[in-house]
């Protein structure tokens, strides 16, 4: 490889890297799309709205949902109307994506400037070798790790777990990033005024959605080889420089 290759080679992996911002930039304009959504069940009894960001922003319970669905189904209503409202806001994006996909891209900024000339380097040297050495390593601990990996997101993904609010009265299940079901103390319930049940159940299940989205942040913890892979697989001048083709 003389200059020419490797400057040629880093101006293609440019312009790759300026069309993946570009189908990034069309996602993006989808979800800034996104507006808020609000159901109700069949009889009317609750009003659930999913914030824009896909929070759950209001819960209302009509003054009359004793009468009409019992203290004993609450939770479940409440549930069903999450699992509403989630599927109309998944339909929205998947709307909005469609109308859209093709303007965002033709009228992204990606302009990106002409990478910099690079320094042609010597992969026969010794450093050129020990770098090609050390990514060996590298992939390879990656590669132990991967299995596990697969694994642990799968579990994860599968895994049921329940978040409470302070006073333990509400339990929020999910299924990986998904409420699955709200269960209610029912003595609390039966003795408590509708705008507390309303602020409780709101605060539950936005904690713990926040928790799912914390878990996401994290999605390598614990995979050290993968995520220094990955870093520097998002970076090519990084990657030639350590494979000894750039200085």
């Amino acid at each position: 490889m003389d200059m020419a290759d490797a400057n040629r080679l880093m101006a293609e992996l440019q312009e790759t890297a300026a069309e993946l911002q570009r189908e990034l930039q069309a996602l993006s304009s989808a979800s800034e799309a996104m507006t808020s959504v609000t159901v109700e069940d069949e009889k009317k009894s609750v009003k659930l709205t999913l914030a824009s960001n896909g929070a759950v922003e209001a819960l209302t319970l009509d003054e009359d949902w004793r009468d009409k669905i019992g203290e004993e189904t609450l939770g479940l209503v409440v549930s069903t109307c999450y699992q509403s409202a989630l599927e109309q806001r998944i339909g929205q994006w998947m709307k909005s994506y469609a109308e859209n996909a093709d303007e965002a891209v033709e009228t992204a900024d990606v302009s990106a400037p002409r990478p910099a000339p690079v320094r042609l380097g010597d992969p026969s040297s010794e450093w050129g070798v020990e770098g090609r050495e050390k990514l060996r390593e590298m992939y390879d601990a990656a590669d132990a790790e991967q299995q596990d990996f697969l694994a642990h997101r799968a579990q994860r993904a599968r895994q049921v777990r329940d978040g409470v609010n302070s006073s333990k009265t509400v339990t929020v299940t999910r299924e990986g990033d998904t409420i699955t079901a709200v269960n209610l103390d029912e003595r609390w319930v039966r003795n408590t005024n509708d705008s507390v049940i309303e602020r409780e159940i709101v605060s539950a299940m936005n904690g713990v959605m926040a928790m799912a989205a914390r878990e996401r942040e994290n999605k390598y913890e614990g995979f050290p080889a993968i995520e220094q892979l990955v870093k520097i697989g998002h970076n090519p001048s990084e990657l030639m420089r350590r494979m000894g083709a750039i200085r």
